[in-house]
């Protein structure tokens, strides 16, 4: 349990490391043929647009063994023909489950949370309107450190946005992080360089079986709402964003990728909305239509 009651029923089990990957074990001796490996390759790309390249067919190797003992797929012909007759789509998301990476951080690059404090929350009147509320997406937000993060940012500016309320979608491709993130469970060095003040105010501390936890806040946990988006996929936002995080995720994607995701979150800014990407990221290069802020800040104009 937690020092707190936390609402909500627990998983069963504690879960791995924040962003573990799958675990590298395989059956003994399965082979991925060239053919094979361009198929399932084609096959990420299709659905997910990531890239995986000439270099990764290790990985893929390793992370579909453990997919194929899940489902009793003796070889990856056999896997194949599964995925191809799939009409439910479950075994497809099981699939990019497995070989999707998840690599978060709580305040990661935090420079744009300062930006958000400094140079977005005191314009919201003009960016927003007089009474809208403030909605922002974190697009790929893997196991939830990252909108968990604006929640925080937000709570501790409260006065900028409580008079006019605040919406944080997150999404990911991956339905067991956003699993993970709705659990908002963490093991206590997730969490161990914040300020102690920020990990009292915020997180509960786990006892027990869950000693060497600590879990989000209900309150907190209750800001955030999460959904299975895919970022290959027509979005279908009510409403247009104010703010969009996606950060170190594009540089999984080609160019022509990257150009038709931008794009798409071009379209679903207000104007004068930003997006964020991260700080390994550019858009130099590929054709836009948002304007450059600072590096990895971008702005809807007009």
């Amino acid at each position: 349990m937690f020092s707190d009651t936390p609402r909500g029923k627990l998983p069963a089990n504690p879960p791995r490391g924040g962003d573990a990957p799958p675990a590298l074990g395989e059956p003994m001796g399965l082979q991925v043929s060239e053919k094979q490996y361009r198929q399932l390759a084609q096959l990420v790309y299709s659905l997910s647009g990531i890239n995986l390249g000439d270099s990764k067919k290790e990985l893929l190797r390793a992370r579909l063994a453990k997919r194929m003992r899940s489902c009793n797929c003796s070889d990856v012909r056999q896997y194949i023909e599964r995925l191809e007759a799939d009409r439910s789509g479950q075994e497809l998301v099981l699939f990019l489950d497995c070989i999707t990476t998840n690599k978060t951080d709580f305040f990661r690059e935090p420079q744009h949370f300062d930006f958000l404090v400094r140079e977005v929350l005191p314009k919201l009147d003009k960016l927003c309107g007089p009474n809208s509320p403030l909605r922002i997406w974190s697009a790929a937000c893997s196991t939830g450190e990252e909108p968990y993060t604006l929640a925080m940012v937000l709570k501790e500016n409260r006065p900028f946005w409580e008079r006019r309320g605040v919406s944080i979608l997150a999404s990911d491709l991956s339905t067991k992080v956003l699993e993970h993130a709705k659990n908002g469970i963490y093991t206590q060095d997730r969490v161990a360089d914040m300020p102690r003040q920020i990990i009292t105010t915020y997180f509960q501390r786990g006892t027990n079986r869950w000693l060497g936890h600590v879990r989000v806040r209900p309150e907190l946990r209750s800001m955030v709402q999460y959904r299975r988006i895919n970022l290959m996929d027509p979005f279908d936002a009510d409403q247009p964003f104010h703010v969009i995080f996606c950060r170190n995720v594009m540089i999984y994607f080609d160019k022509p990728t990257q150009e038709r995701l931008v794009d798409k979150f071009h379209d679903c800014l207000v104007p004068g909305g930003y997006l964020f990407v991260g700080h390994s990221e550019s858009l130099t290069g590929i054709r836009h239509r948002l304007g450059f802020v600072r590096p990895a800040v971008y702005r809807r104009e007009g």
